[in-house]
């Protein structure tokens, strides 16, 4: 029995000195793994560094191109605002081009049996003869109401409706 009980001790020896081999290669595999999983958080976190450092660049790119783009957006609405003016403006000229034309057209088939016939002038060409508008320091500030205008009937001329006139007449009443 006691030669029973040293080959029993014997075995569980024999078992712990491998047991104890396999434990030692796997300390000294962690122990190596180690090393690299230090090296592995040291980059780690350099690269949530330099992330972070790039998210501030980027958040700073993105609100000067907002700033950029909210003036373009302002700039814009500007331009916007003064075209409808001078819109506005230019069909409230050209209708009272057309209605001077139309009173000029209607006189002067009444007047076809008068013996001297008017002298015919392009208003555009005599643009000299009416004194200059006042342009608002801001064309955006509204139509104004007291834009100079004139009469071709008052100034003794007739107006030759030409095909472009007609088309740019048709043009503005299309936009409308």
């Amino acid at each position: 029995m006691s030669l029973m009980i040293d080959i029993f001790v014997a075995v569980l020896l024999i078992s712990a000195i491998g047991y104890g081999m396999i434990l030692n290669r796997r300390i000294v595999a962690l122990r190596r793994d180690q090393g690299n999983l230090e090296r592995l958080a040291t980059s780690f976190q350099e690269a949530t560094k330099r992330a972070e450092a790039s998210v501030g660049k980027l958040k700073k790119a993105a609100q000067g191109s907002s700033e950029v783009l909210n003036e373009g957006i302002d700039a814009a609405t500007r331009i916007r605002e003064d075209l409808n003016f001078l819109v506005e403006r230019g069909e409230k000229l050209g209708d009272r081009l057309e209605n001077s034309i139309r009173s000029v057209e209607s006189s002067t088939s009444l007047d076809k049996n008068a013996k001297q016939p008017k002298t015919l002038i392009n208003p555009v060409e005599r643009i000299d003869d009416f004194p200059p508008l006042k342009v608002p320091e801001r064309l955006s500030q509204g139509p104004r109401d007291n834009v100079t205008s004139f009469d071709a009937e008052l100034l003794g001329n007739k107006i030759v409706k030409s095909e472009v006139e007609r088309e740019f007449i048709k043009a503005l009443k299309a936009v409308r």
